[in-house]
């Protein structure tokens, strides 16, 4: 099926702009999601690196972190995708059974290796929001300390909890 230049269009600028990965501007756009890599790949053929002008657009918008905190996200979006798409092939597997345990197992293995050296590569390249997590699991689990422990406090907590969580942003965000 032969696509309008406006969808084409709209499909490149959606990708390079909004960071949109192809899996998601498919559907999106009416398209497959075959028909967006090959017009990524035969524009980059053609001299027009989509990649390219994605990545000079995020350098150019903001620090380092900016730009690697996008990466990050991006990578998290792949990673779950590549999970819905394991679970789709597990459950409609032609014996019934799904994706036999074996494969199944592995390609779990791979994505939580890939997942963990993600992580590790994150605190190394992200510390600032890395120590943003770690300080908002202190407070969920301080407000949970507090919920099973000590219920009468919960009230003054959560009466406070907007003006520190300020705190906190500014000073680990």
């Amino acid at each position: 099926m032969a696509h309008s230049k406006e969808v084409r269009a709209a499909v490149r600028r959606d990708y390079i702009s909004k960071n949109i990965a192809p899996e998601v501007l498919g559907p999106m756009h009416g398209v497959s999601i075959a028909t967006v890599l090959r017009w990524r790949r035969d524009d980059r053929d053609s001299g027009d690196d989509w990649d390219k002008h994605r990545a000079a657009l995020r350098l150019s918008g903001g620090s380092q972190e900016e730009a690697a905190r996008a990466l990050f996200v991006e990578w998290l979006e792949h990673q779950s995708l590549a999970m819905n798409r394991v679970r789709q092939l597990r459950e409609a597997h032609p014996d019934g059974e799904g994706l036999p345990v074996e494969k199944y197992s592995e390609i779990l293995a791979r994505l939580a290796d890939g997942f963990n050296k993600m992580m590790a590569a994150s605190r190394r390249i992200l510390p600032e929001t890395d120590r943003l997590i770690v300080a908002a699991g202190v407070v969920e689990e301080f407000a949970a300390f507090l919920s099973d422990k000590h219920p009468a406090l919960m009230a003054r907590f959560l009466d406070v909890l907007p003006e520190f969580q300020q705190i906190v942003e500014k000073k680990y965000g």
